[in-house]
């Protein structure tokens, strides 16, 4: 009664049970600041590119003075702009949201005019596939589940700002489910997963503690390794690292021996590994992890594969950062380095890490 009547609190908790809760209207707040933030960066780095390709195009214009290609750019930045509210939403076909009156994003391997959606479009999309599936008990419950991270036209993983976004959005949607819900436990990891892209790895690393906490309770070893990995990449990413490498080294000796050194799930498992170990000056140790982990990754995925160039990546950065590495052994590195960044030019196009 003291609650609620001090300070406001009657109107207060009657605004927060209207709005869902305290958890529903804080994944609400964050939710839409997260869209304001992925809208922003995502103009701002189309802004950029287009100077970017401008700045290549200078070279043609020797003949010009100084004053006459400062011109040239500036009209190349108002071109950018004007092509910016152009751009459309693949789904709905409108530039800004008729509800929300955002912009749209992209933040997947497309390319040209394609990919570019509004945030609220693809969580509705995500939304409605996986309801349809939970209605007929569908058999492609993952792949509808996929929608909430990966886009649909180049199948690639959302990064930075638009999977955290979409991470919000994904979690707002099935906050008021109870825990057990499979819906609500993969709200979770999608949630976690677009904190950690969007360099917020302190909010992540509560999110995958609270589902570990869970795992633990309900005694889900599934659940339980999958917890404690991602736990594992937010520490790393927190630069607690003598804390990650323990983790990872457990998960990579157990997930090998259920497995098998060919499974992907034990090839990721060792790609974390060697993260951490690079991270601790570890480079001896991490390289002979990969120098046995990266031929048969080729051979079970393929050298254009995800994982494979990631893996292929962390053992050229594992010999370069060796002392005892010999000549020959920094030439591979070098040949290694060049055949992975142009696999990842085809696979993810010049906005990847790996290509930078």
């Amino acid at each position: 009664e003291h609650h609620w009547k001090e300070g406001g609190h009657d109107k207060l908790c009657k605004m927060i049970k209207k709005k869902g809760g305290a958890e529903q209207l804080y994944a609400d707040k964050q939710y839409k600041a997260s869209i304001k933030l992925a809208v922003e960066k995502c103009a701002k780095d189309a802004r950029s590119q287009a100077l970017l390709n401008a700045a290549k195009q200078l070279g043609d214009l020797s003949f010009c003075d100084m004053e006459e290609r400062k011109r040239f750019l500036e009209l190349s930045a108002e071109d950018a702009e004007i092509e910016e509210d152009e751009v459309t939403c693949y789904i709905c076909l409108d530039s800004i949201h008729s509800e929300t009156k955002e912009g749209v994003v992209r933040g997947c391997g497309c390319k040209g005019s394609q990919g570019h959606a509004h945030v609220t479009c693809l969580a509705k999309q995500a939304q409605l596939s996986v309801e349809e599936g939970e209605t007929m008990n569908a058999d492609d419950m993952s792949a509808r589940w996929s929608k909430w991270t990966r886009c649909g036209i180049c199948e690639q993983n959302y990064r930075s700002l638009v999977s955290c976004a979409l991470g919000w959005a994904c979690w707002r949607t099935y906050v008021q489910r109870p825990m057990e819900a499979p819906a609500k436990r993969a709200a979770l990891t999608t949630l976690g997963s677009g904190l950690m892209d969007g360099d917020r790895a302190g909010e992540a690393l509560t999110v995958f503690q609270a589902q570990l906490k869970h795992a633990y309770k309900e005694q889900d070893e599934e659940s339980i390794t999958a917890a404690k990995g991602n736990c594992a990449m937010c520490l790393s990413n927190l630069g607690r690292d003598a804390e990650a490498v323990v983790i990872n080294r457990e998960l990579y000796a157990q997930i090998r021996k259920a497995s098998g050194l060919e499974d992907i799930d034990t090839l990721v498992a060792a790609l974390t590994l060697a993260k951490s170990l690079r991270a601790l000056s570890s480079f001896s140790e991490a390289r002979a992890l990969l120098r046995e982990v990266v031929p048969v990754a080729m051979t079970s995925l393929g050298g254009d594969h995800g994982v494979t160039l990631e893996l292929n990546s962390n053992f050229v950065r594992a010999m370069c950062m060796d002392l005892n590495a010999t000549a020959d052994q920094l030439k591979a590195a070098v040949d290694l380095a060049h055949s992975t960044h142009e696999a990842a030019l085809r696979r993810y196009g010049d906005g990847h890490e790996l290509t930078h």
